[in-house]
Parts: C-alpha cells; sequence; structure tokens
C-alpha cells in the first residue's frame, strides 16, 4: 500500500484541536492522504501527542468564542492560508489561529461536544453524532447572535463531577448536557478536528466564507490583511538598504508559463509497453531502442519523442544490467566484485518522459547502481541522466562593471552572440584581494582550501534578450556584482531545451536503516534520475520512493520541480539544485522515515531526507517554495559556493550541520540567503541536540569546519522558536510571526508579471 504524509502543524501561531503537541509532528499513514493541521495548546502530557482534559476544554472554549465574535463582526480576519490538503488556516486579529478542515472531510463521533450556530443564531451542539440546542437554565434556547434579538450567550465548558459534559452562560451555574462520559484519553485519544468545516474565499471581494460543522450558519467576514513586512517595502520602494533580491525569474520560463502536457507537445507518442511486447523486450531494451530509434543515444536537439510508460511497473535496472569492468580494482563483497552498473544517458532536447499518473506508472531500480569506486560513496551513477555532453566553449572577457539586480554587461567581442542564446557569466578566480572581498564579514580559515585555491567561482546562466555594440541585456538580473578588475567572462553555453518528465513514481530499494556516509549503498546506491545542462525543462507530478537521492538538476538554467512527494525509507538528499541558475523547487512533500541522524538507531517516522531540498555548488537564485521536509533534516546548502537561495515558505527542521559539503569546501553558501515565513517544526542547534552555551542559533561557527554560511537574511521565522545571533544576519525581521507577503517568490512574480500565473495559483 502506498505511503502518503499526514502533518500536524502547531506552535506559537498553529494550534491544535484535540491533539496538542508541542512541536511539528509529519507522519505517513496509510489512510489520510493529507495534514491534520490544528490549533494551538496550552499544553500537553509530556513526552506524547495525548491531550489532556484540560488542554481539550481549553481549546473548545476559545474556538465557541471566537466563532460567536467573528459571526458577530467583533474580531478581524487578517489573513488565511490554503493547505496542500484543502484545509484553511485562519488568523485572526487576537493571535488566533483557526484551522478550517475541508466540507467533505470525515468525521468521526466523538466525545468532544462539536458546537455551531443554527441558521436561526442559536447554540447548538453534536455528541457523539446526535445534534440538540443549547439551553438556558430557564429551558430557552440560548442565543448567539444579537440578530436574534434575546440577549446573547457565550457558553463555556468544563467536564462536571459525574465526568460528563457541563455548560455555563456565566461561570457559576453549570447545565449537563449529552450522557456521554469523557474518555479516558490513555486508552481512548479524541481524534483531531476543530468545529470549523468548510471555506471558501473570493480573493476579488477579499471575503472569506466559513461553514461551521455543526448547525447551519455560515460566517461571512472580511478580511483585513496583515499588512506588508518592512523588507517587502523596501524592496517595492527600491530603498537604499533593501536587501532583496528579485528571486521571480526562477523556474521554466522565467515563472510567466507552464510548460505544456506531454502529450500536448505535438511529438510522436512511443509506448513503452507495446514496444516491449512487439520485440519481447525488457523494459530497459525498450527504451533504449526508443531512444536509438530518436537519437538520444547520439545527441539531437529536437528529438521531438514522448516516451510513454502506460500504467503499470516497469524495471529500468537490475543486476543483469551490470557489466564486468577488469580495471575496477577498489572492490569487496559489498561493492559487487568488478561488476560496474550503467547509466540510460539520454542525450537530447524537447523530448518527454511520461507515465500516467504517479498513482499508475512505477519505474523500478530493482537493485543498487553499483559504484565506481566502493570508498567513493557518492560515485553510483545515476539510473537516468538527461546531459549535453559538452559544457562550456569560447570566453569573451567582460570589459565593465555591473551592479546585482542589474542586467547589462559590456563584453569584448559581443557581437560573437546571438539574441535568444543562453550564455554562462563566469568568474574563477583566486587572486587574495577578491577571496578576501567574497568572504565579508569574514575572514578566511586555513581549512578553506577549495576557495583560495580554485578561486571565487561563480557560473551564472542567462539568455540575451538584446545586443548593442559590446553592451549585451539579460532576460534575468544579474545576482553577483561584476566588478571587471577580476576576471570576468562571458563564456558559450552548451544546452538542450524544453525536456519534461511527468506523472510516474521512480521507486528504489533504499536500506531501512539508513546512516549518513556509512557505505555507499547508503548515500548513493539508488538515485533515479539527474538533469545535466538543460534549460527551459521541467519535472512535475513526480514520486520518489525509497531513493538515496531523488534528484539533482546540474550546471541548468530555470528547471521546474514541483508536485512531489517523496516517501518510504529515508535517505541521502531530497532535489537539488547543483551548480544551476533560477531553478525552482515548490510543492515537495518529503516525509521519508528512517534512524535519527544523531540518536542512531532510534527510528522516527518523518524524519525526512538527511538533506531536504536545496542547493549545491555555484547555484545562483534558486527558489525552494512550499516545501514540506522532515524533523530531523534542514534545507541542503552544500557548499563549493552556491549563492543567492530563497528558502520561501517552507515547513520542516531546522537542523544544523544537514546542509553538508567537505570540509575544504565551505563556506556551506555564500552571499544572499534569504529565508521568508519559514516554519520551524525541530531546531537543534548542534548535532547532538544541545544548544550552544549562549542559546542562539550561529551561522559562522569559528572553530567548527563544517559550519559556515554568510549572513543571511531572515524575515517571519516562526514554529519551533529560536534566536539568531543578531550579529550574524543582514536582517532578522518578525522574529517567531509570519509575515506578508506569505511568499516572496509568489509577491515578487505578481508584482513583475501584474497577477499570479496560473500555474503558481494552482499549486496553492
Amino acid at each position: 500500500m502506498k505511503k502518503t504524509c499526514l502533518r500536524f502543524l502547531t506552535g506559537r501561531l498553529l494550534l491544535f484541536w484535540a491533539i496538542m503537541a508541542i512541536g511539528m509532528i509529519c507522519a505517513c499513514t496509510d489512510e489520510n492522504p493529507a495534514g491534520e493541521e490544528g490549533n494551538e495548546s496550552n499544553g500537553s502530557t509530556a513526552g506524547d501527542n495525548t491531550p489532556t482534559v484540560s488542554d481539550v476544554i481549553a481549546q473548545m472554549n476559545r474556538d465557541v468564542a471566537d466563532m460567536q465574535q467573528i459571526a458577530e463582526g467583533k474580531l478581524k480576519v487578517l489573513a488565511y492560508i490554503k493547505e496542500s490538503s484543502g484545509r484553511y488556516l485562519v488568523e485572526l486579529d487576537n493571535g488566533h489561529v483557526l484551522t478550517v478542515y475541508a466540507e467533505d472531510e470525515q468525521v468521526k463521533k466523538n466525545a468532544v461536544p462539536l458546537v455551531g450556530i443554527d441558521a436561526d443564531g442559536y447554540w447548538v451542539y453534536a455528541l457523539d453524532g446526535k445534534t440538540e440546542n443549547l439551553t438556558t437554565p430557564d429551558g430557552q434556547l440560548a442565543a448567539a447572535l444579537s440578530s436574534v434579538g434575546k440577549g446573547v450567550f457565550t457558553p463555556q465548558f468544563r467536564v462536571g463531577g459525574k465526568n460528563l459534559w457541563e455548560v455555563s452562560y456565566n461561570g457559576s451555574q453549570w447545565i449537563q448536557i449529552g450522557t456521554r462520559q469523557v474518555w479516558d484519553v490513555e486508552k481512548e485519544p479524541a481524534a483531531a478536528f476543530s468545529p470549523f468545516a468548510g471555506c471558501s474565499a473570493d480573493e476579488d471581494a477579499g471575503t472569506l466564507t466559513i461553514s461551521l460543522r455543526c448547525g447551519e450558519k455560515k460566517i461571512n467576514t472580511q478580511v483585513q490583511g496583515k499588512g506588508t513586512t518592512d523588507a517587502w517595502n523596501k524592496f517595492v520602494a527600491g530603498s537604499a538598504d533593501n536587501v532583496l533580491l528579485d528571486f521571480s525569474y526562477a523556474g521554466y520560463k522565467h515563472g510567466e508559463e507552464e510548460a505544456p502536457d506531454g502529450f500536448a507537445c505535438g511529438y510522436k507518442i512511443e509506448n513503452v509497453r507495446e514496444r516491449m511486447q512487439q520485440k519481447n523486450m525488457t523494459a530497459r531494451a525498450a527504451v533504449l531502442d526508443i531512444m536509438s530509434e530518436y537519437k538520444l543515444d547520439k545527441g539531437i536537439e529536437n528529438a521531438h519523442v514522448v516516451i510513454y510508460f502506460p500504467a503499470g511497473t516497469y524495471v529500468l535496472h537490475n543486476d543483469d544490467d551490470n557489466t564486468y569492468d577488469a580495471n575496477k580494482t577498489d572492490f569487496d563483497s559489498d561493492a559487487k566484485g568488478n561488476n560496474v552498473s550503467n547509466e540510460i544517458l539520454m542525450f537530447g532536447g524537447n523530448f518527454v518522459i511520461k507515465g500516467d499518473g504517479a498513482d499508475k506508472t512505477f519505474l523500478e531500480m530493482e537493485t543498487p547502481n553499483l559504484p565506481k569506486k566502493k570508498s567513493d560513496m557518492y560515485s553510483s551513477p545515476v539510473m537516468i541522466n538527461i546531459k549535453h555532453n559538452a559544457w562550456l566553449g569560447a570566453e569573451y572577457e567582460v570589459t565593465g562593471n555591473a551592479g546585482k539586480g542589474t542586467f547589462k554587461v559590456k563584453v569584448a567581442g559581443a557581437s560573437n552572440f546571438d539574441v535568444g542564446e543562453w550564455v554562462c557569466l563566469y568568474l574563477h578566480d583566486n587572486s587574495p584581494e577578491l577571496v578576501k572581498q567574497e568572504l565579508l564579514p569574514y575572514a578566511w580559515e586555513s581549512t578553506m582550501t577549495n576557495i583560495s585555491t580554485e578561486g571565487v567561482q561563480v557560473e551564472d546562466y542567462h539568455q540575451i534578450v538584446n545586443i548593442s555594440g559590446d553592451e549585451i541585456t539579460f532576460k534575468e538580473p544579474i545576482m553577483h556584482e561584476v566588478d571587471a578588475q577580476w576576471n570576468w567572462k562571458l563564456r558559450k553555453y552548451s544546452y538542450y531545451e524544453n525536456v519534461g518528465v511527468e506523472d510516474l513514481t521512480f521507486v528504489g530499494h533504499a536500506v531501512d536503516d539508513f546512516q549518513h556516509h556509512r557505505s555507499w549503498i547508503d548515500d548513493g546506491a539508488y538515485k533515479p534520475i539527474a538533469f545535466m545542462r538543460v534549460v527551459n525543462s521541467w519535472m512535475r507530478r513526480v514520486n520518489f520512493e525509497n531513493v538515496s537521492e531523488a534528484a539533482s538538476i546540474i550546471s541548468s538554467a530555470n528547471f521546474s520541480a514541483y508536485k512531489i512527494n517523496i516517501t518510504g525509507n529515508r535517505g541521502h538528499a531530497a532535489i537539488r539544485s547543483q551548480g544551476s541558475s533560477r531553478v525552482f523547487i515548490g510543492a515537495v512533500r518529503d516525509c521519508t522515515d528512517g534512524p535519527l541522524a544523531d540518536e542512531y538507531p532510534t527510528f522516527q517516522s518523518n524524519t525526512g531526507q538527511y538533506h531536504a531540498c536545496g542547493v549545491s555548488k555555484p547555484s545562483m537564485g534558486a527558489v525552494i517554495w512550499k516545501v514540506t521536509w522532515g524533523d530531523d533534516a534542514c534545507f541542503e546548502s552544500h557548499a563549493t559556493q552556491p549563492r543567492a537561495t530563497l528558502i520561501d515558505n517552507c515547513t520542516g527542521g531546522f537542523v544544523q550541520s544537514r546542509q553538508g559539503g567537505d570540509a575544504n569546501q565551505v563556506p556551506n553558501h555564500l552571499n544572499d540567503l534569504t529565508i521568508w515565513n519559514m516554519f520551524s517544526t525541530n531546531t537543534k542547534l548542534n548535532g547532538n541536540g544541545t544548544l550552544p552555551a549562549n542559546g542562539e542559533f550561529d551561522w559562522w561557527r569559528t572553530g567548527w569546519k563544517y559550519w559556515k554560511i554568510l549572513p543571511p537574511v531572515i524575515v517571519g521565522f516562526h514554529g519551533d522558536p529560536v534566536k539568531f545571533v543578531q550579529e550574524q544576519v543582514k536582517l532578522d525581521e518578525s522574529n517567531g510571526v509570519p509575515v506578508e507577503p506569505q511568499s516572496l517568490y509568489e509577491a515578487q512574480l505578481e508584482r513583475r508579471l501584474g497577477s499570479v500565473p496560473a500555474w503558481l495559483k494552482a499549486l496553492k
């Protein structure tokens, strides 16, 4: 049975209704496809998620009071967020956040009264499936709204001496309701749900309609808006002290449009199953046969083919695919001797790999891909590698300076380039003064040998939109200032375009006791796919089960990866932008299960991949948007000079030491790391889960060679509370409180285009 994620949200503003856990738990379940977000708790039983009776009563009374105040127009709605499950989180101006569940979500009988307002404005309650009116001590119906024309009552609930529910309207006189005794919370935990069920938003009118789970009343309210954060206002105004870059150019076609469905591209459709049957081939052989027919094994810009996998399971790698290599000497029995595994190498553009849906089409690695060297734990090949074999070509000197956020560079030999062409703005320079400048406000340390020997490395891919004399204009803003005194070049770049992978699941067999860097079988044995040197390409509606690493996007530009689930056994990494420019990774749920890294072999659900979605090498302008990862993880920032990364409206663990990177290749991240509205479910400040002596999260730890990040911009960090060392950040605004706009990428894209594009709206 396939696993899907079940997410429980809590924190300083997100409140549980009945399951009152402190922190956030994301688990995988066989029953529920979406999260169980709820409302805040004032406490819970220590060490588990079982609510106390006082927890339930406090939250129930809070919800009832809020319900009445909203319906009477005395409480304002500041903002709302629609979760992927269809539920809404509604923030009120009294600091409370309501969970509004989907209307069609099944509600089981519960020992907690569900309280609502009927169509006439009176209080009603449901208990064990039976709905009745609440009455006053004199037997009259209790009015909830002043529109009834009678005195208005605000009910309070408690558990009486007979272990039965009671209601009061003055806090002193109590009336029994129902005959159901309060449950034994140790033997029968309550199901988690709120009294709010169903929500619809009219964005044009700025209104929200909330339905109640009990009663017929619908509450209509105006959304007031919270006001925007100072950081956003300064970006919009172009203030001199603005610290935000424009990340809105990330993704396929610069975020302006969605790639067409594979079947709508007009390409020839080649059915893998039919090819298998016609030629009596294995799935792998059929794929290779199609590739040969369309020259994808040789290199072709316009393959114009959809490699279609109809519903079913297709084994694309097992031990039969391995070959013997007499020159392989670094092996032992667990590395399968002299055998080597071979990638399915695809060289081409304008083609799509497509299934019938992530729940219907499965591409499987039955056995691990063997490493090139057992001692190189990362050296196993990927199963499918889509790439251009060439990379950078002729180089031309950049002759003028260009500021960060500008679009033009002056180049000697500009006439050698063409409008529409993709190029690489390139810097590799180890001048000591440049290295010193790049690391400010910190100083170079002796362990950082990569940046001192290989130099400052910028590899930023751009599309040319205009050439005038020696001046070249890019479609996208430059995200690293160009100082012509250093060795800046504009280089020719080899790439393929319009490569898509969609509507399928990659299945591996990763070990169920993952341990980071224990062996090649842990770190790299099951890597299903990688993309190298492609532009305007995509991977969407794709799942990964039991994989070591989900996907890498390497030396590419404007790639989109979204609507992705990573499940099963915990592995090494999720999805990364590796030395690429403006990769968009969005709406990814990473809820793999496995041992805790720092408490091995303690097993936990929802640990997440060791490295969550993120960046490595000279990545530039990547956007990690609305990604949910596990509690024992953090976004990846794998050293070798990534820059300008936006972690936008993401949820998950915020564990130091999960970024990755060899000690000689740190810093883990250079300038312009931006963390916007991050909801932390678990913040461990040291690798062993303890706090530093000062109790603050540090970004540049002197004396520890593995943890160094230049001062980030942090706005709206909330959830598991943490303080950052203020001398180590560019900005730490609204710590503990989510901000508006909720998504920086979305707001910047809307500002640039005039509206949020349909493809992004659909992901929300």
